[in-house]
């Protein structure tokens, strides 16, 4: 009797399976630094399409600068809006959905109908040619002027809401907030509170941030936020610029003992923690890029998070994390140029 001949497609299904049985294995992933980092992002999806489908992830996220948003580190300019659109084409080509960030849990009343953040709505909606776009917000107030103007977008709700929370963050809290958005981000701290999280009766419609380097107990993350919103509203005012400085370092948030490092000092979560969250019934996983000054530090999270480095295939891993960042010297069939976001015609 012959031995049947496994197709050597399905040996390579089977072995990337095997890559991702023990760790997370139905995770729905959201790739940040849309907006920021779009090519070394598309260059880093196309690779997962190609070389490890199983960790394709479903949407990119990421914050265009407006009154609406915030910025850790300097404010940047506002994108232009053909380039806006050309980027929401993009991803909608490459069968990504777009979750646009708006982290600004101050908004006030008159800046609801700021004319360029509600265009930068408008848009996202028009070119959601795949219904895969949403929004995440971090002030209820607006959420609720999204919603009466599109009353089919999606609407996330950002951990930022949370962090700006005076109440005491509780199970109920966030059942409250399922009934107002259509998902919710669980607050980074209680990513690693059983007593919370197990308690949520809808745990597919709750987002977890993977990778968030913030404190776990960290006293000034509200007031943070604050001052990062005053920044965006007075971008040149230099005194908040050094209360911002003085409360980063009194806080110790970019200081690194080597000698006494603690693995649990910082939001990231474990292996075991994720997993954990996972068994609880927690499918979707974010890779935020917020909070980086460049896209290796992304790059490096991306490898980290979504990648099991687990002694017995950790060689494997190796492999797939080298061979995506190969593809950052591939031979281009475009002549780089300075005037590439240039159009010419012939008339004179």
């Amino acid at each position: 009797m012959s031995t049947p001949v496994t197709a050597p497609a399905d040996t390579l299904e089977e072995t990337l399976r095997s890559l991702t049985a023990d760790y997370l294995p139905g995770a729905v992933w959201t790739l940040g630094g849309a907006f920021r980092f779009d090519s070394s992002l598309q260059i880093i999806i196309n690779g997962l399409n190609n070389f490890f489908p199983l960790r394709k992830p479903a949407r990119v996220t990421g914050s265009a600068p407006c009154a609406w948003s915030l910025d850790w580190f300097v404010q940047r300019r506002p994108l232009a809006l053909a380039e806006y659109a050309q980027l929401l084409e993009t991803y909608a080509q490459m069968q990504l959905g777009v979750l646009l960030v708006f982290d600004n849990p101050y908004i006030t009343e008159d800046m609801l109908n700021d004319a360029y953040a509600l265009t930068l709505v408008d848009e996202l909606y028009k070119r959601d040619r795949i219904r895969k776009n949403a929004v995440c917000v971090a002030s209820d107030a607006l959420a609720t002027h999204i919603r009466a103007r599109l009353p089919h977008l999606p609407i996330v709700c950002h951990p930022n809401r949370l962090v700006c929370e005076q109440n005491r963050r509780t199970t109920q809290l966030y059942s409250t907030l399922l009934q107002t958005y259509d998902r919710v981000c669980l607050h980074p701290a209680d990513a690693v509170r059983p007593a919370i999280y197990s308690g949520i009766s809808s745990p597919d419609k709750v987002d977890v941030v993977i990778n968030d380097p913030c404190h776990r107990t960290c006293p000034v993350r509200r007031e943070h936020m604050r001052l990062l919103a005053e920044m965006r509203r007075t971008p040149y005012n230099t005194q908040l610029m050094a209360q911002r400085e003085a409360l980063i370092t009194r806080n110790g948030c970019h200081k690194i003992n080597a000698q006494a490092l603690q693995q649990k000092l910082s939001c990231n979560l474990t292996r075991d923690e994720a997993n954990a969250l996972h068994a609880a019934g927690f499918r979707s996983f974010i890779i935020q890029g917020n909070q980086f000054r460049n896209e290796m530090t992304l790059l490096w999270d991306i490898f980290q998070c979504m990648l099991d480095y687990s002694p017995t295939i950790d060689n494997k891993a190796a492999t797939i994390a080298t061979s995506l960042m190969a593809q950052f010297g591939a031979p281009a069939t475009t002549m780089p140029s300075g005037l590439r976001k240039f159009s010419f015609t012939n008339y004179e």
